[in-house]
């Protein structure tokens, strides 16, 4: 068994959810310091019982339309440039839209009980599972006429949580499922070579190390569109620290971990990035870690399909929207935008427009 150090740095910011939000009414935006407050609504709570705020509260939740900032002005619990004792955290809001009628709810980073947000060791290892496939299918993509014949002549007209389970099964099972277990059959899972990769949880990070981001989308002709999706991101410059071990099992090294993360990265440029323009978006890293990063990093048809990858993402990604919703998103013209999906993914930080979840790995021996 090899241990090692496992270390990402952020290049683009990372957003890993825990699946909640903060709604519009449950954080403090202060606009002249750049920062929204995060209230530990508990201590909120008894602060507002203390001085017998509780009903005008509730009637601010149901029937007042001002942000919490103004309320509290207007209660005098909020002075100029003073933060209240009761907030759990501030975040550094960054470039993010927050105007008084641009309200939005806040997605929020995985955080542990100590609420320190960290990355799970399971992210990781998906992202570095996804890597290796893609690698050995740019390896071997000349000799894999028959299964590109099947995704491309895959059914797309059925449930759209299923979409391509058989095909994807074929390839992982052809290409992952390698360890020959004693009395098990290839297809199940505990062949799957990635069980001799483990990844741990990360090292707790701090709050500081959150910036609100919000959505914004790059087109092929460089215009951008930004999206009411706001998130609370890992700014560029923050290294995610984890524990990694090969064990004996593993046909790979460490560094054919790198060298396959490196041989992704040239693919992903050459076949998806490189149909957007370059000049003025922060590009870097070898992998692409988190929520927001899009398809083409998330998936291996690229790796899969190649040069000719194009006509067929745009009936995958056509498929899996709700039909009443399919003629707004206009995929089905991406062939003659010469990429698919036609949109790269982003946000703004300090000025600067960055692709979202790039990030540099290093892997250290312990």
């Amino acid at each position: 068994m090899g241990m090692y150090e496992l270390i990402l740095r952020v290049e683009g910011p990372v957003f890993i959810g825990d699946g909640k939000k903060i709604g519009k009414k449950e954080y403090i935006f202060l606009p002249d310091q750049h920062q929204v407050c995060i209230p530990d609504m508990a201590r909120m709570f008894q602060a507002f019982e203390r001085q017998r705020l509780m009903d005008a509260y509730q009637d601010y939740l149901l029937g007042d339309r001002r942000d919490l900032a103004a309320w509290l002005r207007d209660k005098r619990l909020l002075a100029f440039r003073q933060i209240p004792p009761w907030v759990a955290y501030s975040l550094d809001s960054g470039d993010a839209v927050l105007e008084e009628r641009g309200k939005r709810e806040i997605l929020t980073f995985i955080k542990d009980p100590y609420g320190c947000p960290y990355v799970p060791g399971s992210s990781i290892k998906g992202m570095l599972r996804t890597v290796l496939l893609s690698a050995m299918l740019l390896r071997d993509q000349g000799a894999l006429r028959q299964v590109q014949e099947a995704v491309r002549r895959a059914d797309l007209r059925g449930s759209r949580t299923r979409l391509l389970g058989r095909e994807t099964a074929q390839v992982e099972q052809r290409y992952l499922h390698t360890l020959e277990r004693p009395d098990v059959p290839a297809s199940n899972k505990v062949n799957d070579v990635t069980s001799c990769l483990r990844i741990s949880d990360s090292r707790p990070l701090s709050t500081d190390d959150l910036v609100l981001c919000q959505k914004i989308d790059v087109t092929v002709d460089g215009q951008r569109k930004q999206l009411p999706i706001l998130r609370e991101c890992l700014r560029p410059g923050t290294e995610i620290v984890c524990t990694l071990s090969l064990l004996p099992d593993l046909p790979f090294s460490a560094g054919q971990l790198l060298q396959a993360a490196e041989r992704c990265k040239r693919a992903y440029d050459r076949y998806f990035a490189s149909a957007f323009p370059a000049a003025g978006i922060q590009r870097g890293g070898t992998v692409y870690l988190g929520g927001g990063s899009g398809y083409a990093s998330k998936t291996f048809t690229y790796p899969l399909l190649g040069e000719d990858a194009v006509g067929t993402v745009s009936q995958i990604i056509d498929a899996t929207l709700p039909f009443k919703v399919r003629g707004q998103h206009g995929h089905r013209a991406d062939r003659q935008k010469g990429v698919s999906p036609h949109m790269l993914k982003c946000t703004q930080y300090q000025r600067k427009i960055y692709e979202m979840g790039g990030c540099t790995l290093a892997i250290k021996k312990k």
